[in-house]
């Protein structure tokens, strides 16, 4: 059932048009489900029962910011940081959101693949399992239905894209609502609820180097009333890679299940397991002098037997009710638990030009338990005050995030031919340290949208936190005793913004927002040094065209990121907060169907990084190396409805780049500007079955992902590569 959702001030016009098992065994079980429910759609019923169905008019609705069912690009609403729908017209930020339609269209299946669409957002590969994901200049921090997750996305496993219903990313700092967080922004991702009535989907997708994947979603009311909703996600993939004799398995499971305890509150259950078996590839080494190593993009560099591991659980309990005046509480509570093994053997430098050989390969093992708790409770809701309509939201949330590794080194292997890894053995290796730690956050948030006139509304807001960290050795080590690290206590974060509505579907703003990080070097009088601060001017203007189908939004920032830890040459050993860094830009994005049957996103973002203050850089020193100065992005579809190509969509994107030096040498080993391609196919049987094919790097371009060092992280980007994907809807 659906309560009343808060709205903003401004009514949202026209809203209801937003309408662990084995891969042969799921594979089997959606062919079984998919024959079922047609079967059932052409089994004769009697006319009794007919006339039933007939007489029965069942009304829908959704939750506002849904885009499962919308089959758009777009969204007119936003939950921004995870609190009340907000109409994006009406947020003082930039906003994206890639909702569950492109997600389909474009066969995008990791979070990974999704954040690379996003405008203004760079996703570097890390290690063949994981990315490293950058916003602005700074890592991109994350949260999960609205509960913070601190420095939870760069180099983690993420869920699936199946079990989310959208994933919005706010670009800039969201310290309001996530606290420590760096000034890059945050991903939101949302996940899928219980269904209304019985239906679900299955994909099945084949492609280039053994990709094989399938993936099932189902669900419906468990009882007459529809009080008690269901929804169960499971996808299997299996693949290879174009790099040689590198493999992957990965399983997921998702289950949902939605109470309505009263016709104003409901309790929901979520519960998600996924595990990844990886062959870790981190790139390829260069040459000693510095420049790309003379090997096809198959090399793997690495002996056969490594491995990673990724074992990962999440339960969310959600409770939300809506007060007779129109308030919303929401309280929610999370637990992940994750198990990280690996076991691997790289190269320690360079590869000797002449012999081809590495100075030597390492080898490592490693063990990581985690546990990540959060829970977050708001009220949200309007009032009334100078003969208008406010709205508030007041809440406060928790999380800790604890972490206990075990890690050994084996003996290197010397002389290593870096064409043939095989050579280094797999040898048993005997944890030598272990390192125990715990992170808490905590705080009290507030935000006003205060209507000031027909036309003008103010935000404004903020954050009171807490923030420590501890740690401590344990075994193999001896125990220690816990030693306090970064902290930070009775620390604001503000937020303020004011937002012109030139007219009803235009909007002009200004804002302000922050967000803080811990330190923990200390100053000569013995304190520790401030947080680091970011510090983000920004304005732009937003339009709805089209009764709300196409969103565009331009934008310009800049971030001054302050107090970072400076040397103090006076005092050796002892640092001031004089550091600081400079980051600016402005970003263009259309994003939504401009014309009948047409969708389509595109974004460009201009971005500028320099050191202002730095102990060993000129003033001027570009800050990050890992983000394009520039880049564009497009994706589009368009469907044909009449004619003998009735049934048929045409799609296809681009993404442009200028170059990257990551950690490479300039004019000796980086990237040049490049562009990337890709076009589909697809073709619509029925209303529920459908079929699509994918090119991606149409043109099959040669270029690096990412630019490492000598060792390692020089990573080619994927050859061209062909997907088929049926989809079956019932």
């Amino acid at each position: 059932m659906i309560k009343p959702t808060l709205m903003t001030a401004r009514a949202l016009p026209r809203a209801c048009r937003f309408h662990s098992l084995p891969a042969r065994t799921l594979l089997a079980s959606a062919l079984l489900v998919a024959t079922h429910a047609s079967a059932a759609e052409r089994s004769p019923a009697s006319t009794a029962q007919t006339v039933a169905e007939l007489d029965t008019i069942r009304v829908q609705a959704q939750r506002l910011g849904t885009t499962e069912g919308t089959g758009s690009y777009t969204s007119p609403v936003v939950t921004w940081g995870g609190k009340a729908p907000v109409r994006l017209l009406e947020v003082p930020s930039s906003v994206s959101v890639i909702t569950r339609q492109r997600i389909e269209d474009q066969n995008l299946v990791t979070v990974e693949s999704a954040l690379k669409e996003v405008t203004g957002v760079t996703v570097s590969p890390w290690d063949g399992a994981t990315s490293q994901i950058r916003s602005r200049g700074y890592t991109l921090e994350s949260s999960y239905d609205g509960i913070p997750a601190y420095g939870a996305l760069s180099a983690f496993q993420q869920f699936d894209l199946a079990i989310y219903d959208r994933v919005e990313v706010l670009r800039g700092p969201g310290g309001i609502f996530q606290g420590s967080s760096q000034p890059g922004g945050v991903a939101n991702f949302v996940r899928k609820r219980g269904r209304d009535v019985f239906g679900g989907a299955v994909a099945l997708s084949a492609g280039s180097w053994s990709n094989h994947r399938a993936e099932l979603d189902m669900g419906g009311p468990l009882n007459a009333a529809a009080t008690l909703r269901s929804r169960v996600v499971a996808t299997a993939q299996d693949r290879e890679f174009f790099y040689d004799v590198a493999d992957s398995s990965h399983r997921l499971v998702h289950g949902v299940l939605d109470w309505d305890v009263a016709p104003s509150t409901t309790l929901s259950l979520l519960a998600t397991r996924q595990s990844d078996d990886v062959m870790p590839y981190p790139g390829q080494p260069a040459y000693t002098d510095q420049r790309f190593l003379d090997a096809p993009r198959s090399l793997y560099p690495y002996p056969d037997w490594v491995i990673q591991r990724w074992d990962k659980e999440a339960v969310t309990l959600d409770l939300e009710h809506a007060l007779d005046n129109g308030w919303l509480v929401k309280a929610r509570a999370s637990r992940q638990r994750l198990d990280w093994y690996y076991k691997d053997s790289y190269p320690t430098g360079g590869v000797n030009r002449a012999t081809g050989t590495v100075a030597s390969y390492a080898r490592r093992r490693s063990d990581s338990d985690e546990i990540r708790e959060g829970v977050d409770v708001f009220a949200a809701g309007a009032f009334a005050l100078w003969g208008r309509q406010h709205h508030a939201t007041i809440g406060a949330n928790i999380e800790e995030y604890e972490s206990l590794t075990r890690f050994g080194q084996g003996p290197v292997v010397p002389g290593v031919p870096v064409m043939e890894p095989g050579v280094v053995p797999d040898v048993p290796i005997a944890y030598t340290s272990g390192y125990h730690a715990v992170t808490r956050q905590s705080g009290l948030y507030g935000q006003l949208r205060l209507a000031l006139t027909d036309r003008l509304t103010g935000v404004a807001g903020g954050r009171w936190s807490r923030f420590d960290v501890q740690s401590r050795t344990v075994s193999p080590q001896p125990l220690s005793a816990w030693k306090d690290g970064a902290q930070a206590n009775g620390e604001f974060t503000p937020y303020a913004g004011m937002v012109v509505h030139i007219t009803d579907e235009m909007t002009a703003y200004a804002s302000y927002a922050d967000t803080f990080i811990p330190q923990t070097q200390r100053m000569v009088s013995g304190e520790t040094i401030d947080p680091r601060v970011g510090r983000q001017l920004e304005v732009g203007a937003k339009a709805s065209l089209r009764g709300g189908a196409l969103n565009l939004a331009a934008s310009a920032f800049r971030t001054r990121d302050v107090n970072r830890s400076y040397p103090d040459l006076d005092n050796p050993g002892f640092f001031l907060q004089a550091g600081e860094v400079e980051v600016k830009g402005w970003e263009l994005e259309a994003t939504g169907s401009p014309l009948p049957n047409l969708d389509l996103t595109a974004g460009y973002t201009r971005l500028l990084t320099r050191y202002v203050s730095h102990q060993t850089l000129p003033t001027g020193s570009p800050f990050t190396l890992f983000e394009p100065d520039h880049t564009v992005k497009l994706f589009a579809t368009y469907r044909l409805e009449s004619g003998v190509l009735r049934g048929f969509s045409l799609g296809g994107g681009l993404h442009v780049s200028s170059g990257l030096l990551g950690t490479g040498v300039a004019g000796i080993r980086e990237q040049a500007g490049y562009a990337v391609a890709s076009a589909h196919l697809g073709y619509r049987f029925t209303e529920g079955l459908r079929m699509s094919v994918a090119v991606n790097n149409l043109f099959d371009r040669h270029y690096y992902e990412r630019v490492g060092g000598l060792n390692s992280y020089n990573t080619p980007g994927e050859p061209r590569n062909v997907m088929l994907t049926v989809r079956s809807q019932f």
